[in-house]
């Protein structure tokens, strides 16, 4: 007779198995979440009291899914049935996969510490990697457990961090339970102040004695610290909850991105629509000692979002950025957390207190790896403040190279290319040679009271991101068109741009990961989405031309790791001055650049009708256009942007070599087309009409 294997403990079965231990009133209890916590609390009480490691890992490990359930009282006892996103969102209980946990541990702690802390423990996955950390470079348990101090705002997961670490101290030899370690382990808002959240002083007064010297209003300092924060603005967003959202969740959101704005506690972060995630990274470097070392996991918009830009710059002046390292996307790394969400780890050399060094060190950036343990190779380059000035000047955020001779290879065309707007410190205009303006298109939300759902008098399409493509309105993957709006609204809200009779745009949902990142579009005059940003320049026609070419693109992608194309991003791509195409062509002197560029730019685009306003700008100008306005052939329109791309090369000052390299990161649509036909149709489209620019195709 065989015997039946046991089912695995999971958090669900150790929470329904609880449900006879909660207080009587469960069953009355109005609040689901309520619920929710009563029934863990319970399940984990039982799992210590009958001293199961192996239920209280099982409950920590599964703190993020029980959160997407809500207990529901049945004839037949307690059920656990789908509750949406919200609350989990609302608490950041997103657990750090163990190896990931394993490597920040790692980073964090090079050699023994004596205080470490995670000032977003949840359940602890992180607290305990470092305990183990510790235990693997030589630290006894009993010395190793007292070095640990965690902080969350969320009961329950104090609880379970408690437990936790306390089970694998008594595996480790530690006679220790959840209860001594409430005076490390504590509840609080990490963020706000002794005012609203939690003093640190007075939580860890040997770690951090109160003087009110710093901006924290404490000296000491932590000698580590690892991070995995909430990733999620401080506001309420409906989609995530069934139904409403909690009755007074608005108010809580509001009052708390209040206080991180004017506390004062993050000077470099607390501005604007904030993210929890900056002010949490902004408090663990200001945890540190001067020595001190810190580990996070962040999105990957840390690296070009202009919301992280002062604290990044701070980093880099104080050369206490070591490490950054984006992470390939498409690799779903969180649970339940999808894969197109950017992931990016950080290392952090010592806190404010550090001295300035008078050579700086400059921070390894690497982008693209599979897992952040992965062989960087050539792939790493190092910038400072100096390399983030000259290729970020507005943002000061960090470039997205995919290597150092990546890093070379823009840098010299920003020393040659001015960006298309700079701006001073403050924010104001300094140089803008194409006159360029951003038009501020429809937004999708504030206003959708005036969008149809179908065509009728007086109303015109809208147009979102999804519908467009590269100089072509109607090449997106979604051609269906969702909405239609008033041409008032749509003339009054664009206004010059309206008159001239055709918009332009580009997509800015994109990633570097696509095909093309850069998408411009000439469009009607119809209502355009906010994913779909307008633009504005007397020589429209000529701009669009520059940024459809492959090497602008490429420059683009360099300081892009969102979702977003943001305007900001876009104003600092180097891109060849008006002057530049009033000479004559260097390949061919009898005409102007502009003249060869739009003759090119007019066989690209794809015409429709629609478009008979931008055909007699362009008439005006002496460019031949199609006598009937409908797309040329296929094979046409890849030979004109093939010209496009080499003239623009040319323009950029690059040899072949490094336009040859330009194409080669360009993997999503290498793969495409080696797929399709068996090589790289592009990349030999393009080379083999920058040598036919001649000799002004230098080929090293």
């Amino acid at each position: 007779m065989t015997t039946a294997p046991a089912r695995p403990v999971t958090a669900e079965s150790l929470v329904l198995a609880a449900a006879d231990a909660v207080p009587p009133g469960f069953a009355a209890e109005p609040d689901v979440d309520r619920r929710r916590d009563l029934l863990v609390l319970a399940a984990l009480a039982a799992a210590e009291a009958r001293d199961d490691a192996e239920g209280i890992r099982a409950l920590a490990d599964g703190y993020g899914r029980l959160l997407l359930a809500a207990p529901v009282a049945t004839p037949d006892g307690v059920r656990l049935v789908p509750a949406g996103a919200g609350e989990r969102r609302r608490r950041g209980a997103f657990a750090t996969p163990p190896a990931l946990a394993t490597w920040l541990a790692r980073q964090a702690v090079p050699a023994p510490v004596g205080t470490l802390a995670d000032p977003a423990c949840g359940p602890g996955a992180l607290l305990r990697a470092a305990f183990s950390r510790l235990g693997a470079l030589g630290v006894p348990a009993p010395d190793a457990l007292p070095a640990l101090h965690g902080v969350d705002a969320d009961p329950v997961a104090v609880a379970l961090c408690r437990a936790v670490l306390a089970a694998d101290a008594r595996e480790a030899g530690v006679d220790v339970w959840s209860a001594d370690l409430a005076d490390r382990i504590v509840v609080g808002d990490a963020l706000l102040g002794p005012a609203a959240g939690l003093d640190w002083a007075a939580a860890f007064p040997a770690v951090l004695p109160a003087d009110g010297s710093t901006v924290s209003g404490w000296s000491g300092g932590f000698d580590a610290v690892v991070l995995n924060p909430p990733w999620e603005r401080l506001k309420v967003a409906a989609r995530d909850w069934p139904g409403a959202p909690p009755a007074r969740l608005r108010e809580d959101r509001a009052l708390a991105a209040r206080g991180v704005r004017e506390h004062g506690r993050h000077p470099l972060t607390g501005a604007g629509e904030v993210n929890a995630y900056l002010p949490f990274l902004e408090t663990s470097w200001r945890l540190l000692t001067a020595s001190g070392r810190a580990a996070a996991v962040v999105p990957a918009g840390v690296v070009s979002d202009r919301s992280s830009s002062r604290l990044l710059q701070e980093w880099l002046e104080r050369d206490a950025l070591e490490t950054v390292r984006v992470l390939e996307p498409g690799r779903a790394l969180f649970d339940g957390v999808s894969a197109r969400v950017g992931v990016a780890v950080l290392v952090l050399r010592g806190g404010p207190a550090a001295p300035v060094v008078a050579r700086a060190r400059g921070a390894e950036v690497v982008v693209g790896l599979p897992d952040p343990d992965g062989d960087a190779g050539a792939r790493a380059f190092t910038v400072d403040a100096a390399a983030v000035a000259l290729v970020n000047p507005n943002t000061r955020t960090l470039p997205a190279f995919g290597g150092s001779a990546e890093a070379v290879l823009v840098e010299s065309v920003h020393r040659r290319v001015p960006v298309l707007v700079r701006r001073s410190v403050q924010g104001a205009v300094v140089d803008d040679p194409w006159q360029l303006r951003l038009v501020t298109p429809l937004h999708m939300t504030r206003d959708a009271a005036a969008f149809r759902a179908a065509p009728g008098p007086g109303l015109v399409p809208l147009w979102e991101a999804k519908h467009a493509g590269l100089l072509d309105h109607r090449g997106g993957g979604r051609p269906q068109l969702r909405y239609w709006v008033p041409r008032e609204l749509v003339e009054r809200r664009f206004g010059a741009l309206a008159e001239r009779g055709w918009l332009a745009g580009y997509r800015n949902v994109t990633t570097s990961a696509s095909a093309r990142t850069l998408l411009p579009c000439a469009l009607p005059v119809v209502g355009v989405g906010n994913s779909l940003p307008l633009l504005s320049a007397p020589r429209l026609p000529l701009l669009l031309a520059a940024l459809a070419s492959l090497p602008v693109d490429h420059l683009a992608r360099c300081r892009h790791a969102g979702a977003n194309l943001n305007f900001f991003k876009l104003e600092q791509v180097p891109v060849p001055p008006p002057s530049a195409y009033d000479r004559p062509a260097p390949w061919d002197p009898a005409i102007t650049v502009e003249h060869w560029v739009l003759a090119r730019f007019a066989r690209a685009l794809a015409w429709t009708p629609e478009l008979s306003a931008l055909a007699s700008e362009l008439t005006a100008l002496g460019v031949p256009v199609p006598p009937v306005l409908e797309p040329a052939p296929p094979e046409e329109r890849a030979t004109a942007f093939a010209d496009l791309d080499a003239a623009h090369a040319v323009l950029l000052g690059l040899t072949r070599t490094e336009l040859d390299h330009v194409l080669s990161t360009f993997t999503e649509l290498r793969g495409r087309e080696v797929a399709a036909t068996g090589r790289y149709v592009t990349a030999d489209r393009v080379l083999a009409a920058f040598d036919g620019l001649g000799s002004n195709g230098k080929s090293t």
